[in-house]
């Protein structure tokens, strides 16, 4: 199936979605669902774009919404609320939620507003500092594995820049992840992600894939000026026992800094000073960040833990991959392993595809593109990243966005197939969807 939304302005295609109510979807979605707000400046629609099916691991909603960012963040909350029973986190002491409040007032007034809407979803006053209201943490856990690679315009046979990404993650729950029994009805951790659609009053409307926080959880995604943002783990970093919720830390976990780049930056320029302005925390595993704009810019981010120090590694224009080892302290070439134990490795896959770009002759098509993030997709058992032994690692989702249409293509693993003689799953993966900012 695709989705595809034409080219209108934000408030047109809105209405139009109004209209298409009674349009049928194929045989493996269901039907769009309007929910109008209460508010008068509340757009929302939401679709089952792919209903889990028997056996399956993922179950895919697009989310389209617009309005002010406070009836935004109201909106969200009663989501998080009424489908997973969310409640806001209590803060160790008022003062930290206070220093909080500060903080996102200061820094992402954006985001401010949108706890606004919290607060009043769970009838709290947003100046208590009691309760962390500035996310909305469900099926959680720690963050993702993933490979990509960065292509700028110059390098493209459309001349679209174009960016495509693996996010790699183990099925399972968050006791499983653990070591612990599951819950009883507690859902795979990556089970139930969302395609957000966001038009708001102020900041930039962005297109992107949001999982484990309905407020602020962004793992990659586009904005209306083509900047793109990712985050992956960064294996240079150490794990710790921070949460997004409720933490002593005041500042931005990985997917709010995301976030605000998506809502406040047009270029890489912007979001490299963001990033080095903001305090940036990591939440039970260290990020590394890859951020392009639509005139070939890109750049990775990562902090060295030890002296703090932030390094940018400019892409120059050129293609740009990032797994999940520190680039800023990659080993030359020719000092690279020559035995790796473990396929998934992360300097591995970043070996494999550095190779495959420059065995490449010619500008990139997207079939080399897919084909050659499917070179490092996990399929067999991997030590790389831990979790318990019924966890499997597998590329919930693989997506390709084109910075010229602002959009973006997406398939979603469903489930192993057979296996090679070598213990490799063969990977049962949806159709590609589409879907576009609206102009």
């Amino acid at each position: 199936m695709r989705l595809r939304h034409p080219h209108l302005h934000p408030h047109a295609v809105l209405l139009l979605l109004v209209l298409l109510l009674d349009f049928q979807l194929d045989a493996h979605a269901q039907q769009t669902v309007l929910c109008t707000g209460k508010g008068p400046e509340l757009q929302f629609n939401e679709t089952v774009v792919l209903p889990k099916g028997e056996g399956e691991f993922v179950t895919v909603r697009h989310i389209v919404i617009g309005g002010s960012n406070q009836v935004i963040g109201k909106k969200l909350a009663e989501i998080a609320r009424e489908r997973y029973r969310v409640r806001p986190v209590k803060n160790p002491d008022p003062i930290y939620g206070k220093a909080r409040l500060g903080y996102m007032e200061r820094n992402y007034p954006i985001l401010f507003e949108r706890m606004k809407g919290v607060a009043q979803a769970f009838g709290i006053d947003p100046a208590d500092g009691s309760v962390d209201i500035s996310s909305l943490p469900y099926n959680f856990g720690p963050p993702a594995s993933c490979s990509m690679i960065c292509f700028p315009g110059s390098t493209t046979d459309t001349g679209h820049g174009l960016i495509v990404r693996s996010m790699d993650y183990s099925n399972g729950t968050l006791s499983e992840m653990l070591g612990q029994k599951p819950h009883p009805a507690e859902k795979d951790i990556f089970s139930e992600p969302y395609v957000m659609e966001v038009y708001p009053d102020k900041g930039y409307p962005s297109l992107y894939m949001s999982c484990a926080d309905l407020l602020s959880g962004a793992w990659d995604g586009i904005n209306s000026e083509g900047l793109c943002v990712f985050g992956l783990v960064d294996l240079g970093r150490p794990k710790n026992l921070v949460v997004t919720s409720g933490t002593r830390v005041i500042g931005l976990h990985p997917p709010q800094i995301m976030r605000l780049l998506l809502d406040t930056c047009a270029n890489v320029e912007e979001a490299k000073i963001a990033m080095l302005e903001n305090r940036i925390y990591d939440v039970a595993q260290g990020i590394h960040y890859l951020v392009a704009d639509r005139h070939g810019n890109s750049f990775i981010f990562e902090v060295n833990h030890m002296d703090q120090q932030a390094y940018i590694t400019d892409g120059g224009g050129k293609p740009q991959v990032m797994t999940n080892s520190p680039v800023w302290a990659l080993p030359p070439p020719e000092k690279y392993p020559t035995r790796f134990d473990d396929e998934y490795d992360s300097l591995y896959r970043y070996q494999v595809l550095e190779n495959l770009l420059k065995e490449h002759e010619g500008k990139y098509t997207f079939s080399f593109m897919v084909k050659a993030n499917e070179k490092v997709f996990p399929r067999k058992d991997t030590s790389s990243l831990g979790g318990g032994p019924a966890m499997t690692l597998r590329p919930v989702w693989q997506v390709v966005y084109d910075q010229t249409e602002v959009s973006m293509k997406i398939r979603f693993w469903l489930k192993d197939g057979g296996s090679d003689g070598e213990g490799r799953s063969e990977l049962v993966m949806s159709d590609w969807f589409d879907f576009a900012l609206s102009r």
